[in-house]
């Protein structure tokens, strides 16, 4: 794409996930749903309508390495109806899930569609592999099961099993993983593959 070729937008969704470490087995989340509308706004019901028509607002606390949901706060600072807010308490449902295999089918069986709000919907979709990143980073440090394939495989065309980084990492090929990576070499290469 280039910027010639590019319209002025009309909508604008702006989803952004933190993720800290909280301590010596904690990981704490903060996440943003930001949608405005920067031009030709229609009037909402005959009133002017704010540029920021959502702005939800999700904090989670995740225990390593079980990467199990013990906390979750939500807010919505802008939302277009004053019964959307009603979306909110159902999200203590999110205490207890664990962010691993199945998580995506938990979310949209507690919150999909009618039983829940679609913006904290699809930010909690959002949550889930910035917080499996985010662990690989934060807990890099700590021994890492033994047994069964690293969280990220299947997770993407490029860690599918049995294809060429699985295939690398299953036989401990740090050489050939390397030999795969888009970033230049650097004086110190990491030894942790599979946190990116």
């Amino acid at each position: 794409m280039t910027e010639e070729t590019k319209t002025p937008p009309v909508h604008v969704r702006t989803i952004r996930v933190e993720v800290a470490r909280a301590g010596e087995h904690e990981l704490e989340i903060t996440a943003t749903l930001v949608d405005e509308r920067p031009r030709d706004n229609p009037r909402w019901f005959g009133a002017e309508p704010p540029r920021v028509i959502h702005d939800m607002r999700l904090g989670l606390r995740v225990r390593h390495p079980d990467l199990v949901i013990t906390e979750a706060r939500s807010e919505m600072a802008s939302h277009p109806y004053t019964i959307c807010p009603d979306a909110l308490p159902p999200l203590q449902q999110l205490v207890g899930l664990s962010v691993s295999r199945g998580f995506t089918r938990e979310i949209n069986e507690r919150f999909g569609r009618q039983r829940g709000c679609a913006h904290f919907t699809a930010l909690i979709h959002a949550v889930a592999p910035a917080v499996r990143q985010g662990a690989g980073v934060a807990f890099a440090d700590c021994e890492r099961p033994a047994e069964g394939a690293p969280w990220f495989v299947n997770t993407c065309q490029a860690w599918r099993e049995n294809g060429p980084l699985h295939r690398l990492i299953e036989a401990g090929d740090e050489a050939g993983l390397r030999g795969l990576s888009a970033y230049p070499p650097g004086p110190e290469a990491p030894s942790r593959p599979g946190t990116g």
